[in-house]
């Protein structure tokens, strides 16, 4: 019966009543734990979303892709339950567990029903605190690693990719993939999982968003239990990070009718001033659909792409702007020469007062949207706690878009693209490499 109420609850949108104007509770419990808690007792479960602050940039590159493995591990077994016992545990108590690995942070994602949170909480405890790491489990996940790694030397995406951050990156580590390579994971041991996760999973600087059926002095209890039997700090070297400002543009062969491109230079971190700003500006360059500029310019009056977008990835600290596209071989050199004139275009000329407007009425419409399950909160106070935001950030945002004035924009355009540090990857075959 419970099994059947989770999967009902889990299939309905769990709508608050907050939306756009929620109500979010600053917590930090006795034993440091700082959460954000979004009430909302409509339905009978909670939404958990935590940041580890030990993603698969703080691994040594001879370790790359121990992270991804360990967290990949963690829901086989835990305790006294081995992989299957616990799957059943977690089954019959109506919760679940997700565990992801990003290059700044591990995620930890945790939904359950209220009935059961308790039993929840210390089965989670368990996995965090107590994962079993059995040889057998760590050789079955292992190699689905390196199948999946032997995929990608061969999919055209992730080579594109993995070079396009080569070229930016150097030799940070936010070059390297999350997952590893096929050389470094085929030498990790068991061992090295379990020291990985003795350093990763630690108290320091962790951070939650909770959204549900829970009050703020439950959440305080909970939290603290949870997090209990975790090491207080663990040791982290995180490199700063200096993205080449070299103009590039490498072809990397692979036999296919059309190729990507990447493309795309530094941008703005979070923490800027101008990351609003900037946030706007790309909705009209790149990902406001057939109204963006990129999709406009190259799709409908070029016919040289089905799709094209631009996108602003931020870290802690920098950030960067890129885009993709695929074209045909034949149509690489005319596609390169677009987006170069696309670019210089709006760092000269910025945008109009009529695309501002458009963007901004898009952008305070669909804002409201985002806060429509206890999910999508959590995950969103999680994130905003990660990027240091304060909390009336959700009451303020949209007040925050409509001031934003077209001398503004303009300003930032000129400041965010750079033509002449515009930066390509092609993978394909392009017939005239030279002419690029």
């Amino acid at each position: 019966m419970l099994r059947i109420l989770f999967f009902i609850l889990t299939s309905l949108t769990f709508t608050t009543s907050a939306h756009a104007v929620v109500d979010i509770q600053v917590i930090e419990t006795p034993n440091g734990i700082n959460a954000w808690l979004v009430e909302d007792h409509s339905f009978p479960f909670v939404a958990l979303e935590i940041y580890f602050p030990n993603g698969s940039s703080s691994e040594s590159a001879a370790q790359s892709g121990a992270t991804y493995l360990m967290t990949s591990l963690l829901d086989e077994g835990a305790g006294d339950l081995d992989a299957v016992d616990f799957q059943i545990a977690v089954r019959n108590i109506g919760a679940r567990f997700a565990f992801q690995t990003y290059k700044q942070a591990i995620n930890v994602s945790a939904k359950m029903v209220t009935e059961n949170r308790d039993e929840s909480v210390e089965l989670l405890k368990l996995v965090l605190s107590q994962p079993r790491f059995e040889q057998d489990d760590f050789e079955r996940v292992k190699n689905q690693l390196l199948t999946d790694l032997k995929f990608y030397s061969t999919d055209q995406d992730e080579i594109g990719v993995e070079a396009f951050h080569g070229l930016l990156f150097g030799e940070h580590p936010f070059h390297r993939r999350r997952e590893g390579s096929l050389e470094t994971v085929e030498t990790l041991t068991r061992d090295d999982i379990i020291a990985t996760h003795a350093r990763a999973l630690t108290k320091q600087d962790v951070v939650v968003g909770v959204s549900g059926d829970i009050t703020k002095e439950e959440l305080v209890l909970l939290l603290d239990n949870l997090f209990n039997d975790l090491p207080d700090q663990s040791p982290v070297n995180i490199l700063p990070v200096e993205i080449a400002r070299d103009k590039i543009v490498e072809i990397v062969d692979f036999p296919n009718p059309q190729s990507l491109i990447l493309f795309g230079h530094e941008g703005l971190g979070r923490k800027d001033q101008d990351f609003l700003a900037a946030y706007v500006l790309n909705q009209v360059f790149g990902q406001s659909g057939f109204n963006s500029r990129l999709l406009n310019k190259l799709r409908v009056e070029l016919g040289l792409t089905y799709g094209v977008g631009s996108y602003l990835s931020s870290y802690q600290d920098t950030g960067l702007i890129t885009g993709s596209m695929q074209t045909a071989n034949e149509t690489v050199a005319q596609a390169i020469e677009t987006i170069r004139d696309e670019w210089s275009r709006i760092a000269n000329e910025g945008i109009t007062q009529e695309e501002l407007d458009t963007i901004k009425r898009y952008l305070t419409g669909a804002y409201p949207l985002r806060f429509d399950t206890n999910e999508s909160i959590a995950a969103i106070l999680v994130s905003m706690l990660w990027e240091d935001m304060p909390p009336d950030y959700v009451k303020e945002r949209n007040g925050l878009v409509d001031s934003i004035d077209l001398e503004t924009i303009n300003r930032v355009a000129r400041e965010l693209f750079h033509p002449d540090q515009l930066t390509f990857v092609v993978v394909g075959q392009p017939p005239e490499p030279e002419l690029l």
